[in-house]
């Protein structure tokens, strides 16, 4: 360009348009008018400049450092799995609708495992080294025996056992907030875990579980804190026992759940990458930012059962925000599973949100379309600050383990999710189809409460409007 049309122009910097902006509110606060928060306390500014920039130099770092680089030659330069949860207990049926999924767009599975399951019959004909494979034992199944029950099948099959990718999606410390135990009897299943699955170098043994406290309704902030914090406290175990730690790094996925705050949610994603690598670093372990494995869901938190059809909506903005933020698997949850009863129909529907934001937006294409992002950025440098921050308090105040026992962390959750239950209750928090713009007038024909309650030590799945269902449910 031979004619540089901005030389006319003066600089413009941020104080300058604050001064505009200001002069624009005729004498009212900038702050005030026109600086909103996140629930956790953060400042969202109406813009951000090349100057906010200043301010993530260490975001800069992880940019564009999501996944590897493809081995084979004329692949996206961006890759996530898509993953398909065919929730069946029954085996043989569980595997034809695992081998549908397969033939229809999926390229990774998720399977709830008791220690029963004959994977046999439940993967039949299912072509393991060419998909991500993610087992989840079901509450009060054995993550030893299930493991054992995989290798079992795997050493039968003709198999490398580089071939076998994926992870147990097995979390002990968030697998005691649903059933009671002792913290030192996970350290040791962990411990066993890792040294079972050695030899399996692209299968991960543990898994850090963020979604417990997603589900229970935590705000972002306390999710990061008490996940990140959990994790500590198993560190500081296994390490007692000398155990490496660098095993533990290298053994462990992400699991995280997304949910509809579009941006903040990009920005937890980005966070937890970050402040794991810098986890790893004070533990003198060498972890590469594309080593780290984030496995993504849609949330069950968000979604409601006054409004079944525009769940499926939520599920294709929470799902450009775990791509955003840099998932390497995305599990799109069917939007009618809030009912109990999931149709084929909305399992095809949720497998085809992830092939059509690879194959129609082309989110595959660019490896990170958010680096650069003033904003998303600058909103997850205001995370990692506040996660420091609180973390080094939970700390201080003896750990996980300790305030798990006292039940704060779970009277701490649960009060966050009365409050935003009860604000979407009273209109205050925007629930559309739910507490506005409602199609259905109708009162809701199925059951409103869980099947059992939960106890005070527990964090159990819950939902935003589950307030706004009791109100308009059929009363008994």
């Amino acid at each position: 360009m031979q004619n540089n049309l901005f030389q006319d122009f003066d600089p413009v910097n941020k104080e300058q348009w604050i001064a505009k902006a200001i002069k624009g509110l005729k004498g009212k606060d900038f702050h005030q008018s026109l600086v909103t928060k996140t629930v956790d306390g953060i400042d969202i500014l109406p813009f951000y400049t090349s100057e906010d920039g200043a301010s993530s130099k260490t975001i800069k770092t992880y940019q564009n450092r999501i996944n590897p680089e493809p081995e084979i030659p004329g692949l996206s330069p961006r890759l996530w799995s898509n993953v398909f949860c065919p929730y069946e207990s029954d085996a043989k049926v569980g595997n034809k609708l695992i081998l549908e999924a397969l033939m229809n767009g999926c390229d990774a599975l998720l399977v709830h495992v008791f220690e029963t399951t004959h994977f046999s019959e439940l993967l039949r004909n299912v072509e393991i080294p060419y998909i991500q494979l993610f087992i989840k034992p079901a509450v009060g199944a054995d993550p030893i025996k299930v493991i054992n029950g995989l290798l079992a099948w795997i050493e039968e099959k003709d198999w490398a056992k580089e071939q076998l990718n994926g992870g147990l999606l097995w979390d002990g410390t968030s697998y005691l907030l649903k059933e009671k135990g002792e913290v030192m009897n996970q350290v040791y299943q962990i411990k066993n875990l890792i040294d079972s699955l050695e030899s399996y170098p692209n299968f991960s043994a543990h898994s850090l579980d963020f979604s417990v406290y997603h589900e229970a309704g935590a705000s972002t902030v306390q999710e990061l804190k008490y996940g990140f914090s959990s994790f500590i406290e198993l560190l500081h175990r296994l390490s007692v026992e000398g155990f490496e730690v660098e095993k533990v790094f290298k053994n462990t996925v992400l699991v995280l759940s997304v949910g509809s705050q579009y941006f903040e949610e990009i920005s937890k994603l980005r966070a937890a990458r970050i402040f794991f690598d810098a986890l790893a670093g004070l533990y003198k372990v060498k972890l590469s930012p594309e080593e780290i494995n984030l496995f993504c869901q849609t949330s069950s938190w968000t979604k409601s059962k006054l409004d079944v059809h525009t769940n499926m909506l939520r599920n294709t903005t929470e799902g450009m925000s775990a791509i955003l933020g840099g998932c390497n698997a995305l599990w799109v949850r069917p939007h009618d599973e809030v009912t109990g009863i999931s149709t084929t129909f909305s399992q095809r529907m949720a497998r085809n949100i992830s092939n059509i934001l690879k194959e129609e937006t082309y989110l595959d294409k660019v490896v990170d379309p958010v680096a650069g992002s003033y904003f998303i950025e600058n909103l997850s440098v205001g995370m990692l600050e506040m996660l420091k921050s609180e973390l080094s308090t939970l700390e201080s105040t003896g750990g996980w383990w300790e305030n798990y026992s006292n039940n704060i962390i779970q009277k701490s959750v649960k009060a966050f999710r009365k409050e935003r239950q009860q604000s979407v209750l009273e209109g205050h928090f925007t629930k559309v189809g739910a507490n506005k713009y409602r199609q259905d007038k109708e009162a809701l024909s199925f059951g409103i409460k869980p099947v059992f309650e939960e106890a005070e030590w527990q964090l159990l799945g819950a939902r935003e409007t589950e307030l706004v269902e009791e109100k308009n449910a059929v009363k008994s």
